[in-house]
């Protein structure tokens, strides 16, 4: 028993003495020292570093010897990271500790370094493009900046931005999850500040759970899902995480709000929609943005409010679009990308501004030029003051026509204007056109008219998808499907009315034809879209999306006298009406629409069989079908091409355009010569690093 007690006590005097023993080590300032190092120089946050490295200096300021090489790696730090007061931080080596000669040598001649560098130090950042196999074209980098997360096949990749092989070369990416649907669209994706989690958005199309929230390990594992009240768009919706990852913030068309991952009811803290949202590094403040349209123009206000809620501070007003607030590792700065959405314009630029002034203007704003385009949000302001970007050629938006019977295309209208929707005059003379209104070309192309304009958001303006532009037979008035703003409900939503519209085609007031109220427990429901003329001019075809006796939202196809009136049913629900475009035949018989079932039909307007007459991969809004002035073929475009079948039924055959680009909507003319189209030229973005740039956010001060 004895020796039992003398283990014991001699066991627990062991222990006593090995805690003592590592409690002195942790308080050793060399042990410190060589810990802050580690952080510097082997995990890269050069930020932790320096904090480190002042921890040190306030405790042991006393010891010189310490205490200089403490100080002469934060101005090492500081220079890593591009900023000016590394120079500041050298002198007070040589101020400070004047015994320690190794160190004070050491400081000076990184001051004369950096003197020179100063004197020639670029206008201009470094891009670097990264290289990425099978390039996904989106991407959020993680806080340290050595892996990029995108969105792939429906799955959550990660790849090391280095690999192995080149500086400029990622590594082999590593799937995350199985497909569930992830989406990235506008780069949305957010990681947590430790690097450890990362929330993203499904799409509408996602096997299950569309439109969910979902947050994974950073390394993989077990997906979580975020319970949220289901929004149009939500695909769409940016994403943040708080730095520990418990924490969701997002904005949608009702505002912003945070959550807890872990489970928790949603709290406003924004009233506003669509904010980008996003937490500084902290976790304390979200930074977001308010746009809104002056008539002549849109501006954006950058504001920040504390994440816990109160009273939001508008830092400054930016004219334009601003896209994708990010906040500096430090929390001092805001980058973002700002789009002055003018028509022929690609002056987006990227912009950096103090994130603890409010200033009216963009006074103190740095505006930076990229060597491509620069889309979405930004890839993220790593620890190494490096921005990540996707950047590439504009997507390439115009009018084209091209024989019936196949060839090479023509583009007919100017580059740069959105463009949808191409629908001939009567006399094939003009083809009219969705862009920010309703516009008009030659359809040998020349001068754009304009026809209506989109101003103002409680203007009238034209709904996409399905906004028309069917020109009537006698070609005197254009149908087309308006929008209007008619205030909001109690819960900030926004209530939008669509119905059908005529204008003259000379010019005018537009007349409403339709009368659907705004449904508020339906919100999206009882819109009309997709109108077209009936042969003779006397009645308009459209599309809408309507509540049957059950309660469920059902899509069918509908016609009203052009002058208004009573509205009747063509479609039922055993047809299946897609949301997609409509075509009346020439004769007045048939009706061609679009099914659920992935299928083009013809359907008789007095009652009848609907024929199957081909079937389609792709089913959207932007698709749209037409038929010959003969009625003997129909066009329609699917998987961004466009192809013709017989009202016979027959094998589809494609037209070809002798373009690589996504085709859209189209309309045949009324010789029956050529089809009209829009296409979409686009090049996927890549990544690129923006280096070197904080010695000019320092001048711009």
């Amino acid at each position: 028993m004895k020796n039992i007690l003398a283990a014991i006590v001699s066991t627990a005097f062991l222990g006593a003495l090995f805690s003592v023993a590592i409690a002195r080590q942790s308080q050793d300032p060399g042990v410190l020292l060589r810990a802050a190092i580690e952080k510097e120089e082997v995990d890269g946050d050069l930020q932790k570093a320096i904090e480190m490295y002042k921890q040190i200096i306030a405790k042991y300021g006393k010891d010189h010897a310490v205490a200089a090489k403490a100080q002469l790696r934060i101005g090492t730090c500081l220079e890593k990271l591009g900023l000016r007061e590394a120079q500041n931080a050298y002198q007070k080596v040589i101020d400070n500790y004047p015994g320690q000669l190794e160190e004070v040598a050491a400081a000076k001649e990184c001051i004369s370094r950096l003197s020179k560098v100063s004197a020639t130090a670029p206008e201009k950042p470094k891009f670097r493009k990264i290289q990425i196999t099978a390039n996904p074209g989106n991407g959020v980098l993680s806080p340290d900046g050595k892996r990029l997360a995108f969105a792939s096949e429906g799955s959550i990749w990660v790849v090391p931005i280095p690999g192995n092989v080149d500086p400029n070369i990622a590594g082999i990416p590593v799937r995350l999850t199985e497909p569930v649907g992830a989406t990235n669209t506008r780069n949305t994706l957010a990681w947590s500040g430790d690097g450890r989690w990362i929330a993203f958005n499904t799409s509408l199309s996602a096997p299950s759970d569309s439109n969910s929230i979902f947050v994974v390990a950073s390394t993989g594992g077990e997906i979580k899902k975020i319970a949220v009240q289901p929004v149009g768009n939500a695909f769409d919706r940016r994403l943040s995480l708080s730095p520990d990852g418990k924490t969701l913030a997002f904005s949608d068309e009702r505002g912003t709000y945070t959550l807890s991952v872990n489970g928790g009811g949603e709290k406003r803290v924004i009233d506003k929609g669509w904010g980008d949202a996003v937490f500084s590094p902290d976790g304390t403040r979200l930074a977001y943005v308010i746009t809104s349209n002056k008539g002549d123009g849109f501006e954006s206000g950058i504001w920040v409010v504390d994440s816990l809620g109160g009273t939001p501070l508008k830092l400054r007003t930016v004219p334009g679009i601003v896209k994708g607030p990010t906040w500096s590792p430090d929390g001092n700065m805001i980058a973002f990308i700002s789009d002055p959405l003018a028509p022929q314009s690609n002056d987006n630029k990227i912009c950096i501004a103090p994130a603890n002034e409010s200033l009216p203007g963009s006074t103190n704003v740095l505006e930076i030029d990229a060597p491509l385009e620069p889309s979405f949000i930004p890839a993220g302001w790593t620890s190494q003051n490096t921005i990540g970007l996707l950047l590439g050629n504009s997507p390439f938006d115009a009018i084209y026509t091209v024989p019936s019977t196949g060839g090479r295309a023509s583009q007919v209208s100017p580059a740069g204007q959105t463009v949808s929707h191409p629908k001939w005059s009567p006399d094939g003379k003009r083809i009219f056109f969705r862009g920010y209104g309703i516009f008009s070309i030659p359809s040998d192309g020349g001068p754009v008219a304009s026809l209506l304009t989109f101003r103002k958001w409680e203007d009238l303006y034209e709904a996409t998808a399905g906004g028309g532009n069917d020109v009537s037979p006698d070609g005197k008035k254009l149908v087309f499907s308006g929008a209007r703003n008619i205030g909001k409900t109690g819960n900030k939503d926004f209530r939008v009315e669509v119905n059908i519209y005529t204008i003259p085609v000379e010019g005018g007031q537009p007349v409403q034809i339709t009368a659907f109220p705004w449904d508020p427990q339906h919100r999206w429901a009882g819109q009309a879209r997709f109108p077209c003329w009936s042969h003779d001019g006397k009645q308009i075809a459209f599309i809408r999306d309507h509540i049957n006796a059950k309660g469920e939202g059902v899509i069918d196809i509908f016609a009203v006298p052009a002058t208004g009136g009573a509205i009747r049913q063509i479609t039922s629900e055993s047809h299946r009406t897609a949301w997609a475009g409509i075509d009346w035949s020439p004769d007045g018989r048939h009706i061609a629409y679009f099914s659920q079932d992935k299928t083009v039909n013809i359907l008789p307007v007095d009652g009848g069989v609907a024929k199957i007459l081909a079937k389609v991969e792709n089913l959207n809004g932007h698709m749209e079908l037409s038929w010959s002035p003969d009625g003997k073929e129909i066009a329609f475009s699917d998987k961004g091409k466009i192809y013709a079948v017989s009202t016979d039924a027959g094998q589809p055959l494609e037209v070809k355009t002798g373009l690589e680009t996504e085709a859209h909507n189209l309309a045949w003319s009324p010789d029956g010569k050529t089809i009209a189209f829009a296409a979409t030229r686009r090049e996927p973005l890549e990544l690129w690093l923006m280096e070197d740039f904080l010695h000019l956010v320092k001048n711009k001060k």
